[in-house]
């Protein structure tokens, strides 16, 4: 990501569900479906631990108090509510269903946050940093071997260029 979009998320972000919808993006690489289905059965907050679409992985601490934030505002706002997702609004606080796709484009997307860009690039941040290996990506994210290759080929890519830029610049 370029730095003036981490300037749009820095600006966009200001709310407890965009902040947790952002760190989930961010540090997790998890999809939008995966965000709004989550459920507090899935947040094991005494463990720091978080199951994002069936992969548990452990919360480190933005991720860690992103939720507690959320859940903090989410009880005061809806006491009473039956709903498991962690995710709700004042319509799916009355019932059990999730929050729509709408909600997340309506929070960040139409403001100019892009969750698959911030998805995208955490995924190839972590495959520059600690080499293009696609078993790791594909352990760590939960990727198919067809995605993790991918993100590998274009780290490798990109780390082939840095090795030739500087061996120019000798």
């Amino acid at each position: 990501m370029s730095d003036a979009e981490v300037l749009v998320v820095q600006r966009v972000a200001v709310t407890p569900a965009q902040r947790l919808i952002v760190a989930l993006a961010a540090v997790h690489a998890a999809r939008a479906t995966a965000i709004r289905r989550l459920t507090l059965d899935d947040l094991d907050l005494s463990n720091r631990r978080i199951t994002i679409a069936g992969h548990g992985q452990r919360l480190g601490e933005l991720p860690y108090q992103a939720p507690l934030a959320w859940l903090d505002q989410r009880r005061a706002t809806w006491p009473k509510t039956s709903n498991r997702h962690v995710l709700i609004n004042a319509k799916t606080a009355l019932g059990t269903g999730s929050v729509s796709p709408e909600y997340l484009k309506r929070h960040l997307l139409h403001q100019g946050v892009c969750l698959e860009r911030i998805r995208g690039d955490r995924v190839l941040h972590e495959a520059l940093t600690v080499g293009a290996d696609p078993l790791r990506l594909a352990l760590v994210f939960n990727l198919s071997h067809t995605t993790a290759s991918r993100y590998a080929a274009i780290a490798q890519n990109l780390l082939d260029g840095q090795i030739e830029q500087t061996a120019g610049n000798e």
